[in-house]
């Protein structure tokens, strides 16, 4: 079975660097897909590969692979899968109206963020090719909501199925019919759904295959939001593997930079007294990023 990473963290800490290096180290012995679920990508660009009209999949080199999730497309096909779900189960007198509904309902941030996590879901489940599969996630607050989305998702699906069950038992008795559920095209879709959000929820708590690795810097605004962060995903019971304290600077005869070295050496101490227990790995600040600092990061964060 492939190992799952989740690299997440505050705008701006450097995440994509870091999931980057990580991804290009495991590369040089396994076969990785990195993928990118920030709205803003720049996964691409870090490896200075040249865009291609209407593609979100790159390869850069023999094991490794890169993959730019366009939040609009997962969302349209997403959307259009209801769609055809509603045509085999609705009556055409309303289909119209729940159509517009759909396309109403495809613009939203619900929407998104389902199509998101559906495309996200299918990668770890169904890419068995890859040895690792590596998720450079976008700000804190939208992946917490993307990796805490089954345990929401799997309450309101069997909410749903109580009460398409409960429907179904009335209509029978009202026509005198044993209850056989199985025939019920509405209720099976709900079960397969539930069934499936079961199966990733299963994944994302296996601390044998997924990891969360949070990148943060030595800052109060950064320290505060990972310190939350964590907690979340501690109740969640998601396991946290490293936290990668990013940008550090070094010791300068400036008085500037080392009033600034300071103050980021106070919460340095913060940081190791917060999060005691946990796997922390200070970065150096690098003045370039390229392929060869991609590599030396890789090989601090590994």
């Amino acid at each position: 079975m492939n190992k799952i990473i989740f690299v997440g963290g505050k705008g701006g800490v450097g995440k994509t660097t870091c999931a980057s290096s990580l991804a290009w180290k495991y590369s040089k012995k396994y076969k990785v897909l990195l993928v990118s679920t920030d709205p803003a990508h720049s996964t691409r660009d870090l490896f200075g590969i040249p865009p291609k009209k209407n593609e979100d999949f790159y390869t850069f080199s023999e094991n490794l692979d890169i993959l730019e999730i366009d939040g609009e497309k997962e969302s349209n096909i997403y959307i259009s899968r209801i769609k055809n779900q509603c045509c085999e189960m609705l009556s055409p007198v309303i289909l119209c109206e729940v159509e517009k509904q759909l396309d109403n309902a495809g613009i939203s941030p619900g929407a998104y963020e389902s199509a998101i996590f559906e495309k996200i879901s299918q990668l770890i489940l169904k890419s068995t090719e890859y040895d690792y599969i590596v998720f450079d996630t976008a700000p804190t607050g939208h992946t917490l909501r993307l990796i805490t989305f089954p345990t929401a998702m799997n309450t309101w699906m069997e909410s749903l199925i109580k009460k398409r069950k409960k429907i179904l038992m009335l209509k029978n008795m009202k026509f005198n019919k044993k209850n056989k559920f199985s025939d019920d095209s509405v209720l099976n879709i709900l079960e397969s759904r539930h069934n499936w959000i079961s199966d990733i929820s299963k994944v994302l708590m296996d601390p044998s295959r997924v990891s969360f690795n949070f990148v943060m810097n030595a800052e109060k605004l950064s320290f505060l939001e990972t310190k939350r962060a964590v907690k979340t995903l501690d109740e969640y019971g998601i396991n946290i593997d490293k936290i990668i304290i990013n940008r550090l600077l070094p010791d300068s005869s400036d008085p500037f930079w080392q009033g600034r070295k300071d103050k980021e050496d106070l919460f340095l101490d913060l940081i190791f007294q917060d999060f005691k227990g946990k796997k922390l790995i200070p970065i150096p600040y690098f003045l370039e990023e390229n392929n060869n600092i991609l590599e030396t990061i890789g090989s601090l964060i590994k």
